[in-house]
């Protein structure tokens, strides 16, 4: 789902798009801390937080993460930059909404300007099949990545990346211009 929401930023075009993974490297004393990662968020004009839905929240790794971000919280650094989210997990809704509802309430703490999904489910075109508007969710449980998330949640995916990289070059080639 990550690699779809990132196609979908980059299609938009004239956007640089950086990954990054969460890994056990960046964890010192049971806390999150990298502060490379962090530094290249700030300079971002949007940041795309994707997670699994555990247990009908964020992973752990992602919670450590927002927990280590409270110096940038108190500089109000992240103020205006495009915020956005997306998850997987096993059932159809898999208390989705939870983990998306969670990261809107982080990102918008910190000032930022959330965009959820535009795609309504009723148009029947597959995308949004799931019916999530806070952020994009696709459903797998223990099929391979080849074959879930499902090409229409990767496709919502993409759109919700594509809708970041599109507002973002507007809200921030007027500020610039």
């Amino acid at each position: 789902m990550s690699r779809a929401v990132a196609r979908g930023a980059s299609a938009a075009g004239n956007v640089s798009v950086v990954e990054h993974q969460i890994s056990d490297a960046d964890f010192k004393g049971g806390r999150w801390q990298n502060d490379d990662v962090l530094s290249r968020l700030d300079a971002s004009d949007a940041i795309i937080f994707g997670s699994p839905t555990y247990m009908g929240g964020v992973s752990a790794q992602l919670k450590s993460f927002m927990d280590s971000t409270s110096s940038r919280y108190l500089q109000r650094k992240w103020v205006d930059k495009i915020a956005a989210a997306f998850t997987v997990s096993g059932l159809p809704s898999g208390d989705k909404h939870n983990m998306l509802l969670t990261c809107a309430t982080f990102e918008m703490q910190h000032g930022m300007i959330w965009v959820g999904v535009a795609e309504s489910p009723v148009t029947g075109d597959g995308y949004n099949r799931l019916g999530f508007f806070f952020g994009a969710a696709g459903q797998a449980l223990f099929e391979p990545p080849s074959e879930a998330p499902s090409a229409e949640d990767k496709r919502t995916g993409e759109m919700l990346g594509r809708r970041v990289a599109t507002l973002t070059r507007r809200l921030y080639d007027t500020r610039r211009t």
